[in-house]
């Protein structure tokens, strides 16, 4: 499944890149590797909301966040290993979230796998979920830059909530201007 994810990445660059050629870049985001919580619905990978109950799970369609950084040329890489629903650093279908400085310390929150694989250049951009700190600790404890927007501002449809009325996503990446 991971050489294929990679083949199926490199071929939707390579699209892309001849839609580049010949019209220009698709969008803002055009070929920038990204990856995201297992908390988002993918139509074209599995979310498990980081529990073995749900590992070959393969939503229908995409969440509106995926479909609206597709449609703004992202290329869409892995996902990230999170807390079983949103709760703490540890899932039942991956084990413990890990730091990506020292596997020893705490990756902070549910999104710590998204700050993680950030943290370790294995994408540009990581798309994390954050009710009370799941953005913004792990861009702390990975020295990246996490934001957390205003909760009704990105569309949650797609995302697996843990408290509605707080829930909001938004992006991890290594530096203001990524």
């Amino acid at each position: 499944p991971v050489q294929q994810r990679l083949r199926d990445a490199v071929r939707e660059a390579e699209r892309l890149d001849a839609a580049a050629r010949s019209a220009g870049l698709v969008g803002p985001l055009h070929c920038i590797p990204i990856l995201v919580k297992d908390q988002i619905d993918t139509r074209d990978m599995p979310t498990t909301y980081g529990s073995i109950l749900f590992k070959t799970f393969v939503p229908q369609r995409d969440a509106t966040i995926i479909s609206k950084m597709r449609q703004a040329g992202a290329i869409v890489i892995a996902k990230s290993t999170m807390g079983e629903f949103a709760s703490g650093y540890f899932g039942s279908g991956f084990g413990v979230v890990r730091n990506a400085y020292d596997p020893r310390r705490y990756a902070s929150g549910s999104s710590g796998g998204t700050g993680s694989a950030v943290a370790a250049n294995l994408a540009a951009v990581g798309i994390g979920e954050d009710t009370s700190g799941s953005i913004r600790g792990p861009a702390a404890v990975n020295n990246l830059v996490g934001l957390r927007p205003t909760t009704p501002l990105v569309s949650r449809f797609g995302a697996l909530p843990s408290r509605p009325s707080m829930d909001t996503l938004g992006p991890i990446t290594r530096t203001v201007r990524d």
